[in-house]
Parts: C-alpha cells; sequence; structure tokens
C-alpha cells in the first residue's frame, strides 16, 4: 500500500511541475520592424524563447540565448547585394539596423551549424545534431526581387490581400509535394500544411503579429561534432514574418 501511495505521489509530482516545463516549444526568431519607406530605419531582433502552456510566447536569456552569435546573418537589398550583418546583445534579444535606400525587397537569412549535439538518451544513436536557419524579407514600397533561394533550406513568401504564398526549398531547390509546412500565428496556434503538387502552400494572415513559417528536415547523415557523435542532422528554418 506504501510503495502505491509513494508510486502515485511521484507521478502527481511529474504531472503537476514537470510536464508543462517539457512541453514548452522553444526556439529561436527573428522580428523585423520598420515603417516600409525609403531612407527610414529598419530595425532587426532575434530572440530566443518558448510557447508555454497558453500559447504565449516569452523571451528568455539563458545559453541558448548567447548561442545566437553563433549565427551568421546576410542581407541582400534591394539592388541584389549581400552582405554581412553583425548583431549585438541587448537585454533579452540580439539587434543590429539597416537603411533601405531605394524600394524593394531586402531579405535577412542566416545560419548557425554550431550548436552542441543533443543527447537525447545513453544511447549514441539517439544524439541529433541541430541546424537551425532564419529568414525574413522587408519590403519597401511595391518593387518585388524575391523570387530565388539564397541558403540550403529557404522559404520565399509572396502576399495578395492578405493570402500568403509559401514557397520552400532545400538544398535550393521546391521542396517535395507533401512536405509539411508549420506555420504559427500571433496566438502561437499551429497549423500543418502540405504542400501540394506546386510545392507550394498558402494561408490568410487574419491578425497582425508575429508569424513563423517552419520547415523541418530529418537527415540520417551522421559524423562527430566537438567530439561528440550523432546520427541524425535536424535542419530547421524558420520564416518569420512580422505584420504591423
Amino acid at each position: 500500500m506504501y510503495k502505491g501511495r509513494a508510486a502515485f505521489s511521484l507521478l502527481l509530482f511529474l504531472t503537476v511541475f514537470l510536464l508543462p516545463q517539457l512541453t514548452k516549444a522553444s526556439a529561436y526568431w527573428m522580428e523585423i520592424h520598420g515603417s516600409g519607406k525609403v531612407k527610414e530605419q529598419v530595425k532587426i531582433q532575434v530572440c530566443y524563447g518558448f510557447i508555454d502552456e497558453l500559447s504565449e510566447r516569452h523571451r528568455t536569456t539563458g545559453p541558448e540565448f548567447q548561442r545566437i552569435k553563433d549565427f551568421g546573418f546576410f542581407i541582400l537589398n534591394a539592388k541584389g547585394e549581400k552582405s554581412k550583418i553583425q548583431l549585438q546583445p541587448k537585454e533579452d534579444h540580439w539587434e543590429t539596423t539597416f537603411t533601405p535606400d531605394k524600394e524593394g525587397t531586402y531579405r535577412i537569412f542566416g545560419i548557425n551549424d554550431q550548436q552542441p549535439v543533443l543527447i537525447r538518451s545513453k544511447n549514441q544513436e539517439d544524439n541529433v545534431r541541430p541546424i537551425d536557419f532564419m529568414c525574413g524579407a522587408y519590403q519597401v514600397g511595391a518593387v518585388f526581387n524575391n523570387n530565388l533561394p539564397l541558403q540550403q533550406m529557404d522559404i520565399i513568401l509572396q502576399e495578395k490581400n492578405r493570402i500568403y504564398t509559401v514557397f520552400p526549398y532545400r538544398n535550393m531547390k521546391p521542396a517535395e509535394k507533401g512536405t509539411m509546412i508549420r506555420i504559427f500565428n500571433p496566438e502561437n496556434w499551429e497549423k500543418n500544411i502540405p504542400t501540394d503538387e506546386n510545392h507550394k502552400v498558402t494561408f490568410k494572415a487574419t491578425m497582425p503579429g508575429l508569424y513563423v513559417i517552419r520547415q523541418d528536415w530529418q537527415d540520417k547523415t551522421k559524423g562527430t561534432l566537438q567530439g561528440i557523435p550523432y546520427y541524425t542532422i535536424r535542419y530547421r528554418n524558420n520564416y518569420c514574418l512580422w505584420i504591423n
């Protein structure tokens, strides 16, 4: 009887105190803020945090936040010129700015392939190497020039009347039919949509705020990073769309 009560107490503890922690979804994201006008400063913020059990997004400043420095970020301006950008740490995000000098699409993208191997059990074959991509775009005026992939995993977005068409790429080629795209709206409700025969998905923006469009890919290539073996590479690309 005592053992039964002890087991029940342990189960209750795990359910009440640990389960909410385990259900938190942690990730990196990017916010791009500006007026949409030529010669007015644009602010880029990169954050790390989690979505809690009430679907609220929280920024955190732990070890993963510090690893934002390991991202290599770039901007492709409206002239088609690519340049590296440097972010500086702030209280709960990393930040940089740029000033658009002409109308067009300014694409911001980055990759972090320096994250440590995730050790998920005593079995080494469960070890996963995470590689994170991030991308977004900032539009000035009505001239669009954002129709080519720029990195190994990329997402190109087109918009008309608040209807967004998502074109995901993997290895610089359109993602195959059936590739699952996860879309988080500003309330962090998640929708999963497979790509169609034209390698795209569509969704409607129903409110202002941050939309995260995510593509994941599991690659069973094995290797060693910092002396730790891994047997899977988890590629993730988050396209971060901010709607005013």
